[in-house]
């Protein structure tokens, strides 16, 4: 398993926003988000490879279970890059069967592009990000609609907007594919440094009467935008 780092922090975003968590960032990613810079270049930029790790799924879980230790928690999540780029997929199910078995809550924030397996479903709560036009990959992507149809309730879809174009197409497709077909909670929030702000984006929502919640990237209001391991 490539390994980028593992650290104990605060979960800044999503369903456990506030949460202790450790976090297993892997590198690689198979998406380039060319619209706007992406806050982890060190998970996904090939230049970084050599400071990657490549570990066993056994070597991750004492690597985590150590971190979780240190700080009390039972809380796990997958990040990257895209967690789902692993080779195979068999040595993640090894990693989350060790963790689930352990007593470890195991969440993924994953861009929903790489076909989930069954498994993945039962074990791992998902916070899919969708990409929108904004990031310049294709919001209409093939697996990700096939992706969303196993999630459920304890899953989660993050839109995150550039401008209110984004916002705008966020609303087209939670109607096509989401509202009343999907049981998964949904959040909604802006990049970072990008063109819109949240008090546009709560406006928009509201106005249209959307059942979501906001994520403002809690980590980056406690620490300096994007600091590693945060």
């Amino acid at each position: 398993m490539r390994v980028s780092e593992v650290y104990a922090s605060v979960q800044g975003e999503g369903p456990r926003v506030g949460t202790p968590t450790v976090f297993l960032r892997f590198g690689g990613c198979n998406l380039r988000c060319p619209g706007w810079p992406c806050d982890t270049q060190h998970a996904i930029d090939p230049k970084y490879r050599k400071e990657w790790v490549k570990l066993t799924p056994n070597e991750v879980t004492d690597w985590a279970q150590m971190k979780a230790d240190e700080v009390g928690t039972r809380s796990i999540t997958f990040t990257g890059g895209e967690p789902f780029l692993q080779r195979g997929q068999d040595e993640l199910l090894i990693l989350t069967g060790n963790l689930t078995s352990d007593g470890y809550d195991v969440e993924c924030f994953s861009n929903g592009t790489i076909v989930y397996p069954d498994w993945a479903y039962e074990m791992i709560d998902f916070i899919m990000d969708w990409k929108l036009p904004g990031s310049g990959e294709d919001p209409h992507n093939a697996v990700r609609l096939n992706n969303i149809v196993g999630l459920s309730e304890t899953d989660a879809i993050k839109f995150v907007c550039n401008d209110m174009r984004d916002i705008v197409m966020a609303m087209a497709l939670w109607t096509k594919y989401i509202e009343d077909k999907v049981p998964a909670q949904v959040y909604y929030g802006k990049v970072w440094e990008g063109n819109v702000t949240d008090d546009m984006l709560i406006d928009f929502v509201m106005k249209n009467q959307l059942p979501w919640k906001l994520n403002m990237q809690m980590h980056n209001y406690v620490w300096p935008a994007n600091e590693r391991g945060r």
